[in-house]
């Protein structure tokens, strides 16, 4: 084999990562938090396709997103894509599928996706997208709810220092509906008023023919940020009813926020406005102290689901669980609590099964090392203790005395021994 090519394969491609040992445990720790805490919400998994045509994938999503989409064909010559995001194929689902069950659908999902993109921290080219959609209920309770799922979520997975920018899309589309500004234009728009730069908002007004009150309330989004001192101020520079109603939402769905005690994680943030072809309702992301991106994002996209069947409003977000792991330390046990002797003596199988019943991790040696061999593998690997099987009732347990670095073992019947198992710390 040429050189070059047994170094290719011994690599992977560019944007892509192996997980094991401590960081795989961590990861899986963190995606059963999430689940459990979607579960305790009432959501149910949903679990989909790693690929779909490109058609359908595409629905909805932003140049960039189309762009980013890795892409290939079947043998009868149909482009499929690997699924970019959740949101899109959950949506097929329900307008497909679940559209004459019973509303709303409370869906969630942990899988991977894929974008051809550029790889950064926390963000590969395949990387882990975990969140929930609530669909078929267009109320100030369902955004309350998902965003209050979101602050549950973090705070399941141990991360603090968190904060929750809460934007209302519909208040800016409002005042831009008699405009016609093509996607492009409404992107250049976003694009300034999230940089927060005045001058350059300013400059884009003007390009675009935006003046007046319309001009004048655009150019007060990136500071209409805070409490809900700003909705009155927004309220105020509303230039239409339907705007007015946008922040109304807004401010039942804080108060609704307050009532579940999260509010104080919550600013509100009119300037939040990304995404605007996407979005048509609130729009939130999730930031932490120490990161300068988002881990989480998400928001009211009423409208995606006419593409597949049924016209159901939706709310929902998804989390990056890589960007998670970045700012959380799950600290998950690897470590065997127990290493077994003897893989071919039914009583030390027995006692090995009992404990894995208590659900404590046990490893029986399949080596056959002596005694002070598989001693020392158990101290490599960092197990509570080792059990040696010493005739038909008799076993010795020989305990990892951590903070002094001395064993200690003990001889026990099979009946003692099942006794202190089931006082061992799981």
């Amino acid at each position: 084999m040429p050189e070059d090519e047994y170094a290719l394969r011994s690599q992977l491609p560019h944007g892509l990562t192996d997980l094991f040992a401590q960081e795989a445990a961590d990861k899986t720790a963190l995606e059963d938090a999430l689940q459990e805490t979607f579960r305790r919400w009432g959501y149910q998994r949903i679990i989909l396709p790693t690929f779909e045509y490109d058609d359908t994938l595409a629905t909805g999503a932003s140049a960039e997103l189309r762009r980013d989409m890795y892409r290939f064909f079947d043998r009868e010559g149909h482009v499929l894509a690997l699924r970019p995001d959740m949101t899109v194929p959950t949506a097929r689902v329900v307008g497909n599928k679940l559209y004459d069950q019973t509303l709303p659908q409370r869906l969630f999902y942990v899988g991977n996706v894929f974008r051809h993109e550029e790889p950064q921290a926390g963000r590969r080219r395949e990387f882990t997208q975990a969140g929930i959609e609530l669909i078929g209920a267009g109320t100030a309770e369902a955004d309350a709810e998902v965003v209050a799922v979101a602050i549950a979520a973090l705070r399941a997975m141990g991360m603090r220092g968190f904060q929750v920018n809460l934007g209302q899309v519909a208040y800016l589309q409002a005042m831009l509906n008699d405009t016609r500004l093509q996607n492009g234009q409404l992107h250049q728009l976003e694009q300034a008023i999230d940089r927060k730069n005045d001058v350059e908002l300013q400059r884009v007004l003007a390009d675009l023919g935006l003046c007046g009150d319309v001009a004048a309330a655009i150019r007060a989004l990136p500071h209409l940020c805070g409490d809900a001192a700003v909705l009155d101020e927004a309220a105020r520079l509303a230039t239409n009813v339907p705007a007015r109603a946008a922040i109304e939402l807004l401010r039942t769905v804080y108060d609704l926020l307050r009532l579940e005690g999260v509010a104080d994680l919550v600013t509100l943030d009119l300037g939040e406005v990304r995404r605007m072809a996407y979005y048509t309702g609130i729009s939130f992301l999730a930031y932490v102290e120490t990161l300068g991106f988002s881990v989480c994002s998400g928001g009211r996209y009423d409208g995606l689901l006419r593409n597949f069947g049924a016209d159901l409003p939706a709310v929902g977000f998804a989390l990056g669980v890589e960007r998670c792991l970045l700012v959380t330390q799950p600290g998950s046990a690897i470590a065997p609590d127990l290493v077994v002797h003897g893989c071919q003596n039914p009583g030390c199988k027995a006692l090995a099964n009992r404990a894995r019943s208590l659900g404590l991790r046990v490893r029986v040696d399949v080596l056959q090392r002596d005694e002070p061999a598989l001693l020392a593998y158990a101290r490599a690997e960092g197990a509570r203790a080792v059990l040696f099987c010493r005739g038909a009732d008799t076993y010795v347990l020989t305990r990892d005395e951590r903070a002094g670095g001395d064993r200690r073992s003990r001889t026990l019947t099979r009946a003692a021994f099942e006794e202190e198992l089931a006082q061992w710390k799981r």
